[in-house]
């Protein structure tokens, strides 16, 4: 502590007087060329952070008690070290980049708080149904044959209704709004958003997923018997008076097979891979390849229709689920899909890999990408969300970054954020997260820390650790909103508590609150340690599906669209 002219004491610590360093017998080059004034500023160290008072304790008007601090506590806080605040800029810069790039890469979704209706006129293929009143109405004009030329005009109106065509029809489709200014839920969720369904094979998307490759298994080509085209698809969306189902069960199977036939492949007409010794195609249609040298037949002959016909619809994924259907790709453009021109079947793509994006799957059956919990950090919803975070971390993390030093506000930060991010995709596996909403909460548990360690030095610390308190609430009430996650903030909050103990600088005061402080250190990265494990356990081992309460700590439903899941829904 240095003394001031009026008897009072204070942190600035005197500039170094240049007149008084040794001169050398040769010139001293340095010291005489650089401006008295720059050295000043250079060596200035009014402005460091003081233990329990920082930025946000200077807005609460919170201050120390002057009868506390002895020598031995001014010389412990004489000999903290004054940091840069390298960390915070290189994060905050990083975070900016990557959402303008977002934005320009992938455009802004619908702004506002429910759905979007998106309409066009469409080409598309679809096997149209016929229902079962419209085949008995038809049965009747064909009994009364007196009505010859009433019968004749019914029938043309009935083709030119049913008759399955590549007509552009209207369709629409509504996608989720995005309250933030941003990309759309699909383009965050390709860009690295949390998101349990690309970390680990989450069971309700893949029995779903399942379940339309078994029926896909029983599926085979529907022939158009005006010749118009094909298309893959189950025997009851085939329309029996205007298709033919071309199942192998009925035609002439090659190798006796129960299932096919394929729209464009056939193991008798690809050449790479062959079907042949002991890589004979199995009987299973979601086991094929994809044929990657077809052997096109010469004419429809020995039961090779299915590859001579006009092929109109391949696989499309679409939505954030691994849904897949066989369409035009037209239509699947229209709805923000991903089309596959070189596969035939839904089970000869990867529906997930395409939705997450990233690094593929070592295993396209096996969703991989749990680095997501640390490139979500990164990812902002918006550019509402990235001002938010600017802010916030200029304001609070600089700030405690001076005192704490960028390698202790890294590890708090990050740590906090992959904490708050993996109890997040447990208890919400559904929800794509994106933004340092845990990271954040983590530097709200340093300020508590940092209270509690101060708590001799402060003037009313309970006011100021009430006056935190109610900074938390205010935060956890912005976690109601879509896109910023509870889950991460609560978590989030406990780890960078647990992680602050463990870390920050701190006073003693004596040698018992010093042996206190050095066992708190040890029991609370034992707790950080064990509650990461278990938070693991939780997602990978013995996984949390169905938890409807879990949801209304994460998200409350303002508007009966404000926390749907974020999916594309097809409306017609």
């Amino acid at each position: 502590m240095d003394e001031v002219d009026r008897g009072e004491t204070t942190w600035r610590r005197k500039a170094i007087d240049v007149s008084a360093v040794p001169k050398a017998d040769e010139p001293a080059v340095g010291l005489r060329r650089i401006w008295d004034k720059m050295l000043d500023t250079a060596f200035d160290n009014s402005d460091r952070r003081q233990l329990g008072i920082g930025a946000l304790g200077r807005c609460l008007n919170r201050q120390w008690r002057r009868d506390r601090i002895d020598s031995d506590i001014k010389k412990q806080l004489d000999d903290f070290s004054d940091h840069r605040p390298y960390f915070t800029y290189w994060v905050t810069v990083v975070q900016i980049i990557v959402c303008i790039v977002s934005i320009s890469v992938y455009g802004l979704a619908p702004v506002g708080f429910g759905r979007t209706q998106q309409e066009s006129l469409v080409r598309i293929a679809k096997i149209m149904h016929i229902h079962a009143a419209t085949k008995e109405i038809f049965s009747v004009f064909l009994v009364y044959i007196m009505f010859l030329c009433i019968l004749y005009l019914c029938f043309f109106m009935l083709i030119k209704v049913l008759k399955p065509s590549l007509a552009f029809e209207p369709v629409g489709y509504q996608e989720p709004d995005n309250l933030w200014i941003g990309p759309k839920s699909a383009a965050l969720i390709h860009l690295g958003a949390k998101y349990a369904p690309c970390m680990r094979k989450d069971k309700p998307t893949w029995d779903k997923i399942y379940k339309n490759r078994e029926i896909e298994n029983h599926s085979a080509c529907c022939i158009r018997n005006d010749g118009s085209g094909c298309i893959q698809s189950a025997q009851e969306n085939c329309n029996d008076l205007f298709s033919t189902w071309y199942s192998w069960r009925d035609f002439l199977p090659p190798n006796n097979r129960t299932r096919g036939s394929v729209c464009g492949q056939d193991p008798r007409s690809c050449h790479r891979p062959a079907s042949s010794g002991a890589n004979v195609w199995p009987d299973d249609l979601t086991k094929w390849p994809i044929c990657k040298d077809v052997i096109k037949p010469e004419g429809a002959r020995n039961g090779l229709e299915p590859m001579t016909c006009d092929l109109i619809g391949r696989p499309c994924c679409i939505g954030i689920r691994g849904e897949c259907i066989i369409t035009t790709r037209e239509y699947c453009q229209f709805v923000n899909g991903y089309f596959h021109e070189e596969a035939t079947l839904c089970s000869q793509v990867s529906c997930m890999d395409e939705v997450c994006g990233m690094i593929s799957f070592l295993n396209p059956n096996v969703p991989d990408q749990f680095y997501r919990l640390w490139t979500s950090i990164f990812l902002h919803a918006g550019i509402v969300h990235c001002v938010l975070t600017v802010i916030l971390q200029m304001f609070l993390m600089r700030d405690l970054e001076k005192l704490a030093g960028p390698i202790r506000i890294a590890v708090i930060y990050i740590g906090s954020g992959i904490g708050g991010n993996l109890a997040s995709a447990i208890f919400s596996p559904d929800r794509a997260e994106v933004g340092p909403a845990g990271s954040q909460l983590g530097l709200m548990g340093m300020l508590f820390v940092e209270v509690l360690q101060s708590w001799q030095l402060l003037q009313r610390p309970w006011t100021s650790l009430l006056k935190l308190l109610g900074i938390f609430i205010f935060l956890i009430i912005i976690g109601l909103f879509p896109w910023v996650d509870n889950y991460a903030h609560i978590f989030g909050f406990l780890f960078g508590l647990l992680l602050s103990f463990a870390l920050l600088p701190y006073v003693t005061f004596g040698e018992f609150d010093r042996r206190r402080k050095i066992a708190t250190i040890i029991i609370c990265l034992l707790l950080a340690a064990g509650l990461l494990a278990t938070l693991i356990v939780l997602f990978y081992v013995t996984p949390i599906y169905a938890c409807n309460a879990c949801e209304y700590i994460n998200c409350i439903p303002w508007t009966s669209d404000f926390c749907k899941n974020y999916e594309i829904l097809i409306t017609y």
